[in-house]
């Protein structure tokens, strides 16, 4: 991985430090009466960072901040509206899997200073052309043109060892335009790339540790991005890091 240095987020920390906005007012907003996505939790034997009773939300223009740096990094921010919202903490998570720190998805010290010169990922294969990785290490799947990582998706794979997602190079095979109901559970927009039944896809909740069943869980606004960019034939790359 790379290092990227500048006032764009240095500037951020600096004006939430200022702002005096802290983990605990990051997740501290309420959530949208149709929230429909998992939010995402710290995985089991780690600890939540929120202090008890710190429950008010960050103001609109503090979260903005936050949103329009995680955005301009690539991250799953669509709006930069003021709301904490699930794809900003599915954002805030992706960009903590990233920089190799807790998965808590709130905005701790530690990662407002990695946001002042956050590691940049690398995509594995740099080709020509757009393709899709997914780092089963860091659990991100990511878009890549031309060789450079354009898009980083908060991403849940198979868990281990009994449904461990299949590693190596990959196309898609065929798409699914809707909810298909399969035996293991839902599988909102799939794109498959092994005639196992292996795809990404949504309609399941997005576990910041892998919880899948094999496939690539990611959130539905992400599979809504992701699904029209891909075709049959499209390359998917599973490794670890």
């Amino acid at each position: 991985m790379g290092r990227r240095t500048g006032t764009f987020a240095m500037s951020l920390a600096v004006a939430l430090l200022a702002a005096g906005l802290t983990a605990s007012q990051l997740v501290g907003g309420e959530q949208p009466a149709d929230a429909g996505q998992h939010v995402p939790r710290a995985a089991p034997g780690e600890r939540e960072q929120v202090r008890p009773g710190a429950r008010t939300p960050a103001e609109p223009f503090e979260v903005g901040a936050v949103q329009h740096t995680l955005r301009g990094l690539g991250y799953q921010v669509r709006e930069v509206s003021g709301v904490v919202d699930d794809e900003t903490r599915h954002a805030v998570v992706a960009f903590q899997k990233v920089q190799g720190l807790p998965r808590t998805g709130v905005l701790d010290p530690d990662t407002l200073a990695a946001l002042e010169d956050p590691a940049v990922p690398r995509p594995r294969s740099a080709g020509r052309g757009f393709h899709v990785e997914v780092d089963l290490t860091t659990q991100v799947a990511y878009t890549v043109v031309d060789g450079e990582v354009r898009r980083i998706y908060d991403a849940s794979t198979g868990r281990e060892p009994a449904k461990r997602t299949p590693v190596g190079e990959f196309t898609v095979r065929y798409q699914i335009d809707g909810m298909r109901y399969a035996p293991l559970g839902p599988l909102y927009r799939p794109s498959y790339i092994t005639d196992t039944g292996i795809a990404l896809h949504g309609g399941e909740p997005v576990e910041p540790w892998p919880a899948s069943n094999g496939c690539v869980r990611l959130t539905d606004p992400s599979v809504d991005e992701l699904f029209g960019k891909l075709r049959p034939g499209t390359t998917v790359v599973v490794y670890r890091s």
